[in-house]
């Protein structure tokens, strides 16, 4: 006979009950059937466990000892089994997710990750700040579970998400500039501008998009300088070398030395996704996207 959780749970409600009868009546089983399911697990411990008297039961020493483990087995597997239907449930575990280093202030963030931490306190969040461009890359080969960001790639089936804010774009200039003093109605106003710009390859959608809406609007940029990312064009900006167009939660950590300007025809607005892969089964991560909806909905 190979022993199984059942003879230890019998075993354990024989001594709880201190009588073979009354155990076989509180776990609905017949006494003989009992009887041998105990003298099967005596048998293939190769131990005494009971010394049978005419009053009832006493556990031998080695019954004693065996009632100890037992009662630890059957209580870990009680916990495993309820750690698992927590993890099923999305209520226990743990999620890396990332945001764009600009969004980590915005307001519907800081709403997600109060509800989450309300609704799901058993669920732990490592929180990165990354460029949209390299959140894809982490997403895609599993080391970030999800992440806000800039441009999900249209028709890509293995990438879900959907849209929780929606990003103005706005004129970044020094503060001492002719064009803080008199901002500019048009973009075309700034073809003579220093521009500062960024590489196609940092982020291409959003580079297309902002050429788009150039000709458009009949501007050529005049590109005096480049930086990589938002954080070096601001520090560009600061320095006194030139204009630049930003998203416009970058005015929040901005230095006084910028302002940032509305210009009627730059308007376009960034879709910040929620993003992740559309094979991650988590229950955890399910959970989040929950929460996510439901403050994105509360919001509008």
């Amino acid at each position: 006979m190979a022993m199984e959780l059942r003879h230890l749970r019998y075993f354990v409600a024989v001594t709880e009950h201190g009588s073979i009868s009354q155990a076989a009546r509180g776990v609905h089983i017949a006494q003989p059937a009992l009887t041998k399911q105990i003298r099967d697990l005596e048998e293939e411990l190769g131990l005494t466990l009971f010394e049978r008297r005419s009053r009832g039961i006493q556990l031998t020493p080695a019954g004693q000892q065996f009632l100890t483990d037992a009662t630890r087995i059957l209580n870990e597997v009680a916990l495993a089994k309820e750690r698992a239907r927590r993890v099923s449930n999305g209520q226990i575990g743990s999620l890396s997710i990332a945001i764009t280093v600009l969004h980590a202030l915005l307001p519907i963030f800081s709403q997600i990750m109060r509800a989450f931490r309300k609704s799901v306190p058993g669920v732990s969040i490592s929180l990165r700040q990354l460029l949209s461009g390299p959140q894809l890359e982490e997403i895609r080969s599993g080391r970030l579970d999800a992440g806000f960001l800039f441009f999900r790639p249209a028709g890509d089936e293995a990438l879900t998400g959907f849209t929780i804010h929606r990003e103005p774009l706005a004129l970044a200039v020094p503060r001492d500039s002719d064009w803080a003093a008199k901002p500019p109605e048009r973009l075309r106003e700034l073809c003579e501008a220093d521009f500062l710009w960024f590489p196609r390859k940092a982020s291409p959608d959003y580079h297309d998009q902002l050429i788009h809406c150039f000709r458009k609007a009949g501007f050529t940029p005049r590109v005096t300088q480049e930086g990589e990312d938002n954080s070096a064009l601001l520090s560009l900006v600061a320095a006194g070398l030139g204009c630049t167009i930003l998203p416009a939660t970058a005015s929040i950590n901005a230095p006084e030395s910028v302002v940032f300007l509305e210009v009627k025809d730059l308007d376009i607005k960034l879709p910040l996704d929620l993003v992740w892969r559309s094979d991650n089964s988590s229950p955890a991560l399910q959970r989040f996207v929950e929460v996510v909806q439901a403050c994105v909905s509360k919001d509008q």
